[in-house]
């Protein structure tokens, strides 16, 4: 069996779209600079719960900056929250399900406010912690630390962050 010009021009050009489509990440990755994001614990706020509740509800409020050229996103944030150095928790802010487009866009020099509700449980360690936060005290040390999946078009890399209140 002889393959014809037609054909070999045909069987020419599938291959060359399938190593466009293979390499084309490998050949065109944003440059973009880890150091260049910032991420910081902006606030946090009890939004629900009461006395004698098992469960508080608490908006975590972090404030993204992106300091590069480029416009960037994130597809999941990994973190564990700090009461006056007591741990009181972990959680996951995750748009791994939501398409790139409907991520929060990182604008170049623009910081982003990322709300996220966080669940505190009650236990026998955090019922301090539990009367501080239904008292209003202005007086907790908040600090977080984690990692963040950033994302340009063709990267993708992780950044861990530690911030403080």
């Amino acid at each position: 069996m002889i393959i014809g010009p037609r054909r070999l021009a045909l069987i020419g050009a599938i291959a060359a779209v399938v190593l466009t489509i293979i390499l084309y990440p490998l050949l065109v990755a944003t440059p973009f600079d880890l150091k260049d994001i910032t991420i910081q614990l902006s606030s946090v706020e009890l939004t629900s719960g009461g006395e004698g509740a098992q469960k508080l509800d608490l908006l975590i409020r972090l404030n993204v900056t992106n300091a590069s050229e480029y416009t960037l996103t994130t597809s999941k944030i990994e973190y564990e929250l700090l009461a006056d150095d007591v741990a009181a928790g972990t959680d996951i802010i995750s748009y791994e399900d939501v398409p790139v487009n409907g991520r929060p866009a990182l604008f170049p020099n623009q910081p982003v406010t990322l709300p996220h509700t966080f669940t505190l449980e009650y236990s026998d360690q955090r019922a301090d912690l539990f009367n501080k936060i239904l008292s209003g005290s202005e007086d907790i040390r908040w600090s977080i630390t984690g990692k963040a999946s950033i994302e340009s078009g063709t990267s993708f890399q992780e950044k861990e962050f530690s911030s403080e209140l």
